[in-house]
């Protein structure tokens, strides 16, 4: 036995048997034809009653549309259910809503249409103008010969007397009041008994009243006394009214408009508030000329006061110390009168004339002088402190009436000048003619205006405390009231 030999007491090894693993292959493979065959079978039948589905769908659409060709009412049918893949009908797409701007925009552009419509049917039409209302006379004063204040216990507010339109401003439509009317023995309606009326801004005569109340809305948001308005003024005027913005459930707001000539009669809702109104436009037209002449005059008077304050006459300024000792004036006492200042001295160019009769002063020429003169009070003279020198009193005389106005409108200019300045009540004395003395009291200064018994009209202001030293030694200068 050769010594390389390896001894063993285990014997040969054996290959495993191939046959289990062909028997689990077999199940495998019949499993999965089985599994197929189940699931072909679903798919198949899931496709089948889609396919029944469709057509029951497309079935009764047909009946649908062929009922609502001959104009009766369909039944309502069963939805049938689809299965979540499957796609529903392809129905029309809804219109875009509509933004509130472009809403807006809209009314805008009716409103202004109705509007041209309206005074196109006002120039064409023969109906004749609303002579009153509520009582209430058109165009003639509230209160004859009455201020503002003496028509009603307040002014209600002021606005507008054209309407709000596009590109309008105040300064171009005119500015008005309103006051309370006389009430009414019975209510207007459910309007109330106490019209508010708006009157032209100088004479005070009515050129629109209305009558107003909160809404009481229903639930189309509409107040139905609107409807009972716009329906008796149909039946009061026997033509249908124009809507410049109709009502329209769900969506405040309304407006319908009766031109009746001249007049406007309108119903309408405008923020909370159910509004009544009869207005002439003929008259509101004047109204709007009424505002622009009063403010052409407030422009005036407020030029007028600064001439009146003026100090820019040519002559020196006060010498205090020729008035040592004097005590203050009275507050509110004005420093100058028309350029010339209380207590100044004459200008060197001046020529001083001493009369035999009447005070010590020198004459005023505002030509001469450069200095522009009130409402054509451009000559005069001022009389002086025979002593101290110093200016006490001015006197200026005009012809009157000028540009067009006659003595009667330059009077009532001057006097509305020299009250709204001051703002002090004028006392009234009998003067030369037709007009009287006004006389003014403005701390230590007097004001005299009134027509000149040489023709004209004079204006005369004196300071009291420098008269009284005039006419006193200076030894003995004392203030007199």
């Amino acid at each position: 036995m050769s010594l390389n030999t390896a001894l063993s007491n285990t014997g040969p090894k054996r290959r495993g048997s191939p046959i289990p693993i062909i028997l689990i292959l077999l199940v495998l493979g019949a499993g999965g034809y089985f599994g197929w065959k189940a699931f072909s079978g679903y798919q198949a039948d899931k496709r089948r009653r889609q396919e029944e589905i469709r057509a029951e769908n497309e079935r009764i659409r047909a009946k649908n549309e062929m009922i609502l060709k001959s104009g009766v009412k369909p039944k309502t049918n069963a939805v049938v259910q689809v299965e979540e893949d499957e796609p529903k009908f392809d129905l029309p797409p809804e219109p875009p809503k509509k933004t509130e701007a472009e809403i807006l925009r809209e009314e805008e552009t009716l409103r202004t249409n109705v509007w041209a419509q309206i005074e196109a049917a006002r120039k064409t039409g023969d109906a004749k103008p609303l002579p009153a209302f509520a009582g209430i006379q058109f165009g003639k004063p509230l209160v004859p010969g009455a201020t503002l204040d003496q028509v009603s216990s307040k002014i209600v507010k002021w606005g507008t007397a054209l309407r709000e339109e596009a590109g309008d401003s105040v300064a171009a439509r005119g500015v008005a009041f309103a006051v309370y009317g006389p009430k009414l023995a019975k209510p207007f309606m459910s309007l109330g008994t106490s019209p508010l009326v708006w009157v032209t801004p100088k004479e005070r005569r009515p050129y629109r009243i209305e009558f107003s109340r909160p809404l009481a809305p229903k639930d189309d948001k509409h107040d139905p006394e609107t409807t009972n308005l716009v329906a008796n003024l149909k039946a009061k005027f026997n033509v249908e009214p124009f809507a410049p913005r109709p009502s329209v459930p769900g969506r405040a707001g309304c407006e319908y408009v009766f031109p009746i000539g001249t007049s406007t009669v309108t119903v309408g809702e405008y923020d909370g508030v159910l509004r009544f109104s009869v207005e002439r436009e003929d008259v509101r037209d004047e109204a709007r000329a009424e505002t622009e002449a009063l403010r052409q005059e407030k422009s005036q008077v407020s030029a007028d006061g600064a001439l009146l304050d003026s100090k820019r006459y040519p002559n020196g300024g006060f010498d205090r110390a020729k008035y040592r000792g004097m005590q203050p004036f009275r507050e509110g006492t004005p420093p100058a009168f028309c350029g010339v200042v209380f207590g100044s001295q004459p200008a060197e160019t001046a020529t001083v004339v001493v009369p035999q009769k009447g005070p010590k002063g020198f004459f005023l020429d505002y030509g001469m002088a450069k200095c522009p003169p009130f409402r054509g009070f451009a000559y005069g003279r001022a009389d002086i402190d025979p002593v101290r020198g110093g200016v006490y009193a001015v006197h200026l005389t005009s012809e009157g009436g000028t540009e067009g106005q006659d003595d009667k409108d330059y009077f009532e200019a001057v006097k509305a000048s020299l009250s709204a300045h001051y703002k002090v009540k004028p006392i009234e004395k009998p003067g030369e003619g037709a007009f009287p003395n006004l006389i003014y009291q403005v701390g230590d200064v007097t004001i005299l205006f009134g027509p000149d018994p040489r023709g004209g009209f004079r204006l005369f202001a004196r300071n009291e405390v420098l008269t009284a030293l005039a006419h006193t030694e200076p030894a003995a200068n004392t203030r007199k009231r």
